[in-house]
């Protein structure tokens, strides 16, 4: 028999240290000692056995804490179970790669048995019901993995596959506008062919196009909601765990923001941004109530700050000396004060509650400086007011038809769109030529170089058209030299002028923004004209730039159209009072007297 090598000194005092540990009941930290001093000396029993005590020690301590906190108990064993199901679902998901659908469905019944509420377990086992062509077992798999998980955007699009094999048109057109929606802005081509099946479920429905928008916005409203319970579960979440921390009122506060940030969620205007960009623009909303005949801004008066209709009625109005004549009637969804905000000018009307009102204000200081802190969040801001913008700039035009009646256009109008000119000539500017001519109109960095380089030069003679009402619209124009008459036929008058345009000036912008026809003539006027022109896609080229280029960008085409909107609503109330219309407005007046 051999005698047992004597231990080092290193090794006692290693085996001391953790028996004080053992003694102070730090049964972890003993343990871990006793399994250093086991490694070091493999033959060492005592170490040995005292990590088997150590370990039973380690056992009755964490029952006896279950046995104290029944909650923490069940809390345990719901994390433990929540590892192993996803574990089965990671194996089930090797065996549907390999082909094994049976092994991985009864790998996925063990997970549910696990847990029953993951929506991994459901959708994947949606998946290979759908490969086996049990189209039953299917959708319901995949309804109770949406029903667990409403923005998983590629359970929904397998859904509505799922429901198209089953006959089930209806249910199809509905999971398959839900992807559509949940679908990011960047996957086009994704968003084509979900277009394409949408069309085709319409078709086989016989569905007009009313009742497909219908059920666009129901389903929109439904993710909404979705949106609106998770932020509310949140809120809820981060009070229980003390993370509000802007003092006593703090809780209140974030349910302020949470709610503002939830009915900015809904709103058409801001359907682009990101949740994230919502939130952070719900910091500078307030909410504001206004009762009939109440002004929110007068004409004349100072302030950026824009305004969302949440409910009621808002008249956009102009006093005169000839009465105050109405702009326009400003329904829930609609934007107002975005001209000031992008020009920072005199408020050129005056807008008054015709209802009980509820809006949202936007602070105009205060929403700058989220846009410069933030490009990404600035553009898209931007990018919605441009679209406002163009869209209150058409619908301005067209109330220069309600004017007259007459359906006869004149003859010397008739002699004015005859022989449309076409080009005269098409040359080039060298690229420092057109850099030296954009830098003077404000423009910096790299939209420079991408104007420069991809823009066209075109030359028109005198009378010459660039484009007519009616005609549709790919590209914009930059006024290099002479001007361009912009004008819109009105029946019964004839040509009128809506603005004459100079160097530097954009135009043309609008059918690029909406998709829709020209709403006016553009014409050379009173000599030579010559003109840059951007087509969609070098605009499109333009906001894929670095971001605080783009936001420089998109500024310059706000201010543009703000300023032609002022213009156009000066030429609606002149119209008005040459017209014949007085005291248009008189019911405002006395509303708000």
């Amino acid at each position: 028999m051999t005698e047992s090598k004597p231990a080092s000194p290193d090794l006692e005092e290693l085996v001391a240290l953790a028996r004080r540990f053992a003694d102070r009941k730090l049964y972890d930290e003993a343990l871990e000692l006793f399994q250093l001093a086991s490694r070091l000396d493999p033959k060492n029993l005592g170490a040995r056995l005292a990590i088997a005590r150590l370990r039973k020690l380690q056992r009755g301590q964490s029952r006896r804490r279950e046995a104290r906190d029944p909650v923490e108990a069940a809390r345990a064993e719901m994390r433990r179970n929540a590892i192993d199901a996803a574990h089965f679902v990671g194996l089930a998901w090797l065996y549907a790669e390999k082909g094994e659908e049976f092994r991985a469905l009864e790998c996925l019944e063990i997970g549910r048995a696990k847990d029953p509420i993951a929506p991994a377990n459901h959708k994947l086992a949606g998946r290979i019901h759908y490969r086996l062509q049990d189209y039953d077992t299917a959708a319901e798999h995949l309804r109770r993995a949406l029903l667990y998980n409403p923005f998983d955007r590629e359970g929904a699009e397998l859904l509505g596959q799922v429901e198209y094999e089953r006959k089930q048109f209806e249910a199809a057109i509905a999971a398959t506008i839900d992807a559509f929606l949940l679908l990011p802005s960047t996957d086009e081509e994704r968003a084509i062919r979900l277009r394409r099946r949408i069309r085709t479920l319409r078709h086989l429905l016989g569905w007009q196009s009313q009742q497909v928008i219908a059920l666009f916005r129901e389903r929109e409203e439904n993710l909404h909601v979705a949106f609106d319970r998770l932020e509310w579960r949140r809120e809820r979440f981060r009070g229980a765990e003390g993370l509000a921390e802007a003092g006593p009122g703090g809780s209140a506060e974030l349910h302020g923001r949470l709610s503002l940030a939830a009915q900015l969620r809904r709103s058409d205007a801001w359907a682009h941004l990101t949740d994230e960009q919502i939130f952070k623009l719900s910091s500078v909303v307030r909410e504001e109530e206004l009762e009939p005949g109440e002004l929110v801004f007068a004409n004349n008066s100072e302030g950026s700050d824009l305004y969302s209709v949440e409910e009621g009625e808002i008249s956009i109005q102009r006093p005169t000396p000839y009465g105050t004549f109405p702009l326009a009637l400003l329904k829930p969804g609609s934007l107002f004060g975005e001209v000031n905000f992008v020009s920072r000018g005199m408020r050129s009307g005056d807008a008054l509650a015709l209802k009980p009102t509820r809006l949202l204000r936007f602070d105009g200081p205060g929403l700058a400086r989220l846009a410069e802190g933030w490009s990404e969040l600035g553009v898209q801001l931007y990018w919605g007011l441009w679209h406002a913008l163009a869209g209150k700039l058409r619908a301005t035009n067209e109330q220069l038809r309600t004017f007259f009646t007459a359906e006869q256009q004149p003859e010397n109008f008739l002699r004015l769109r005859r022989g449309r000119g076409g080009v005269q000539g098409v040359d080039e500017l060298a690229a420092g030529d057109k850099l030296r001519f954009l830098q003077e109109q404000g423009l910096s960095g790299k939209e420079l170089t991408t104007l420069a380089t991809f823009s066209r030069e075109l030359r028109f003679e005198s009378g010459a058209a660039l484009f007519e009402e009616g005609d549709e619209g790919h590209e914009m124009y930059v006024v290099l030299d002479g001007k361009v008459l912009i004008s819109k036929y009105i029946p019964g008058a004839g040509e009128e002028a809506l603005a004459i345009l100079e160097r530097g000036d954009f135009f043309g912008e609008m059918s690029l923004i909406d998709g829709e026809l020209r709403s006016a003539d553009a014409r050379a006027h009173d000599g030579p004209l010559s003109v840059l022109a951007l087509d969609q896609g070098t605009i499109q080229e333009m906001l894929a730039l670095d971001p605080e280029a783009s936001l420089d960008f998109l500024r310059l085409l706000c201010r543009l159209i703000a300023k032609r909107l002022r213009e156009i609503d000066e030429k609606v109330v002149s119209w008005r009072i040459l017209s014949g219309e007085r005291n248009a407005g008189e019911r405002g007046r006395i509303a708000s007297a």
